[in-house]
Order: C-alpha cells, then sequence, then structure tokens
C-alpha cells in the first residue's frame, strides 16, 4: 500500500477499528482527496498539498490584491478544521470531522450525498424556467452564508462546486480551507454569484431567479450593506475573464437595487 494511503488507513482506524477499508483517489488538483470505504460506509478523506494551484494563481493575479488566498497545505487543514467545528456546533450543514493528523495534513470526513450546485446549472442556464429544487439551492445557499456571516466567519471559495444539494434541494457546504475570521464578506456573495453567471450567454428569466432566489435567502440574516459591496468593480474584475459582461452588468444591478 502506497504510504498515503496507509497514513488515511490510520486514520480511519482510529474512527473504525474494524472492518473491511477501501481507499480511491478521487480527485488531486488543489488537494489529494480521497473516497474511503469501511464495508457499506463512505468517508472522504483530504490531505493539504502545499503546491501552488492555478485556480488560486489566476484568481490572485485577476484580483490584483481585491482578493487573498492561502497557499500553505497547514494554514488550509487549520482553516477547515475549525471553521467547519465552529459551523457544524452552531448548526450550519457541513461534513462532521471523524478524525484528521497534523502531520500528514489529511482530513477525515463524512461523506455527504447530492450533487454540485454547479452540475446544475448548465442545464438551468437552457432552460426557459428556474426549477424548483435550483430555486430552493440558491435561496438555501444565500441563508446559510448569511448565518455564517453571522458567526463572523467569511467562507473564503464559494464557487457552486462547494455546494453539495439534495434531491429537495437542502444544501450541505463543504471546503473552508479558505474561510477566515472577519475575512471578506462581500467577495463570498460575489464569487458565488458572479462565478455562477459563467454559464449562461444571456440575463434571462432562469438566471433572475436563481439571482433573486440566493438574495432573498441571504437578507433573512444578513446585511444589505454587505449584498450591495459585493457589486464592487473590483470583484467584477476578477470574473470578467470567465463571465460574459452583460451577466455581470445585470448582476450587479440587481445588488445595487437592494
Amino acid at each position: 500500500m502506497p504510504e498515503e494511503m496507509d497514513l488515511i488507513l490510520k486514520i480511519v482506524r482510529t474512527y473504525r477499528p474494524t472492518g473491511r477499508v477501501s481507499i480511491r483517489r478521487i480527485g488531486s488538483f488543489v488537494n489529494d482527496v480521497f473516497l474511503v470505504k469501511v464495508d457499506n460506509e463512505k468517508l472522504v478523506a483530504k490531505r493539504y498539498t502545499n503546491w501552488v494551484s492555478l485556480k488560486w494563481v489566476t484568481l490572485s493575479l485577476f484580483g490584483l490584491g481585491s482578493v487573498h488566498f492561502s497557499i500553505s497545505g497547514k494554514r488550509r487543514m487549520e482553516a477547515e478544521y475549525a471553521f467547519n467545528d465552529l459551523l457544524s456546533r452552531r448548526g450550519i450543514p457541513v461534513p462532521s470531522i471523524l478524525g484528521a493528523d497534523e502531520r500528514s495534513r489529511t482530513i477525515l470526513f463524512s461523506f455527504v450525498s447530492g450533487d454540485q450546485l454547479s452540475s446544475l446549472l448548465p442545464k438551468l442556464a437552457g432552460g426557459a424556467q428556474i426549477g424548483q429544487r435550483e430555486r430552493e439551492a440558491a435561496y438555501q445557499a444565500g441563508k446559510l452564508m448569511a448565518s455564517a456571516h453571522q458567526l463572523e466567519a467569511a467562507l473564503g471559495d464559494t464557487k457552486p462546486e462547494n455546494f453539495l444539494v439534495e434531491k429537495k434541494g437542502e444544501v450541505t457546504l463543504v471546503d473552508l480551507e479558505q474561510a477566515r475570521h472577519r475575512g471578506n464578506y462581500a467577495w463570498d456573495l460575489a464569487e458565488f454569484l458572479f462565478y455562477s453567471g459563467h454559464y449562461w450567454f444571456s440575463f434571462n428569466k432562469t438566471l433572475e431567479g436563481y439571482v433573486d432566489s440566493f438574495i432573498k435567502g441571504y437578507k433573512e440574516q444578513g446585511s444589505a450593506s454587505t449584498i450591495r459591496a459585493a457589486a464592487s468593480p473590483r470583484y467584477v474584475r476578477v470574473f470578467s475573464v470567465w463571465t460574459p459582461p452583460n451577466i455581470l452588468h445585470n448582476m450587479r444591478k440587481k445588488l445595487t437595487e437592494i
């Protein structure tokens, strides 16, 4: 067994001392991510690597100082552990932490079923109207984000792929490695909306419904000033390489009208 697999097995055994274990790599771009099975139970192991990801380099370059990301594997692991624990204790849906090893920078999480919100958006973008599941998911994402901000936790990386959606639209947040205490709340909204917008070519009814649902969810506990701040040109600049200008313009208009 490769050394990295052996380290994961040791963490798994602190949680499940017995049972047949299988470990399979399912991702290795920013971090090494593994699907773990202990008999019929699914788990996820995440190892925080130190090398610089193209994703963070690209965003940092285009952010031109507007956004700062943590590259250190140690720092990202510490953030994920601390903020996952904080949000979980306050009832915000995140995966459960089942074990961790600081030396190998690895955390073992419970498995969360559902679809990445990003996987639902291409079909939504080509549709005539927003579906109930997508509407509810956008609303719940906004509500969840506002709840985190009430706890003074800025999430840092709020791309729609980091929101897992159940069949009825309930949402679980994953990937808190860029979270910060009293960080940039407006960036969280800007990234979620402006990144989502790149799936559309025009600001149609489905995108309008998606944006409105998200804002409605955020407004339940979040600040109107934070919503308006998300329309800042410095955030628009970050996403101008992905998202059509007409989409960014209409989203900014929605945000500034709050």
